[in-house]
């Protein structure tokens, strides 16, 4: 019994502790992006990805790999005319794979105004990594696309 207490504690002191806040942490960090998504400010953006993030917008054909690849993306999807932007995420769930790497994935809409009427794009799916680096929790990975039809019954 007490070899088995032993190997317990042992195994317990090895296994690395995944902070009960991180999940939290990550998913605030997170809605950042959709409070800058509605600004057009792309440096508001481009600073919650890291240098080395690996991005697929809903209308990248092609992975995206560099802030300028990414920031360049969000020039030519947002500038113009938009009108006025809200951003809605729903349906995020979090997974803590460290104390400073998380995984969310989630749906998530934008609605604006043009010609005077209200046009909805989305809901479109979205799976981030999450990691933190020194205090800021960074977006490393990135994969946004339209969510499919159900199949008809």
């Amino acid at each position: 019994m007490s070899s088995r207490i032993t190997l317990l504690s042992i195994a317990l002191l090895l296994c690395p502790p995944v902070l009960a806040g991180s999940k939290e942490d990550a998913l605030a960090a997170y809605q950042k992006f959709f409070v800058a998504f509605t600004t057009d400010n792309h440096d508001q953006i481009i600073e919650l990805f890291a240098p080395d993030a690996l991005f697929y917008g809903t209308r990248s054909s092609e992975l995206v790999s560099t802030r300028e690849g990414i920031r360049q993306y969000f020039r030519e999807a947002l500038t113009g005319r938009r009108g006025s932007v809200t951003a809605t995420s729903f349906e995020q769930t979090a997974l803590a794979l460290s104390d400073s790497t998380v995984a969310i994935s989630g749906k998530w809409q934008s609605e604006r105004t043009s010609e005077g009427k209200m046009v909805t794009a989305g809901p479109s799916r979205n799976t981030v990594v999450m990691h933190k680096r020194g205090d800021h929790w960074l977006i490393v990975q990135f994969h946004n696309s339209p969510t499919p039809k159900p199949a008809p019954p």
